[in-house]
């Protein structure tokens, strides 16, 4: 009896709250990537984004979704495990608009996890990652040059030693 019940609720929630999960890969774009994802009726989703890097790169990412009632409660940078490296700040605006996230990575394969919850009769959400190469900061710099100098000193000193 209770296993039945417990279907018939199950079954239940099914129909009236659809879950989508996917993984798919972003579209190549300029410096980056582009990616989407549209779908119809009450909804929530965890989609999986698939992309990769050269070298060390800052990623930059941004969503932005449409619907009726759209919220985002995530929006993730995963390695290639699927293993959080950087949750993203979630801002909902009016239910439409949330950005994410400014991150140096190494080069590899990565996701942008999207999860959200969508009512009406088409939803949907739009994005992008640009990757910039990492410059190093100005505090790199003031450290590398008494260094330098060091250096070069030493081997003034060693020249006319030798002299």
């Amino acid at each position: 009896m209770k296993k039945t019940v417990l279907g018939l609720v199950l079954g239940i929630c099914m129909f009236f709250n659809n879950a989508y999960a996917i993984t798919y890969d972003a579209t190549v774009s300029g410096d980056g990537y582009i990616f989407n994802h549209s779908f119809s009726g009450d909804t929530s989703f965890n989609d999986y984004v698939a992309f990769s890097t050269e070298g060390i790169q800052n990623i930059i990412a941004s969503v932005s979704g449409t619907g009726t009632s759209f919220t985002f409660t995530g929006f993730n940078l995963l390695d290639s495990n699927k293993n959080l490296i950087e949750t993203g700040t979630v801002f909902n605006v009016d239910s439409q608009i949330s950005f994410g996230f400014v991150k140096s990575v190494q080069e590899g394969n990565y996701y942008i996890q999207v999860i959200g919850e969508s009512t009406g009769a088409t939803a949907g959400y739009t994005g992008s990652i640009t990757l910039a190469t990492a410059v190093p900061e100005p505090e790199n710099f003031a450290l590398m040059l008494p260094g330098i100098a060091l250096v070069a000193l030493r081997s003034r000193k060693r020249i006319t030693k030798s002299v």
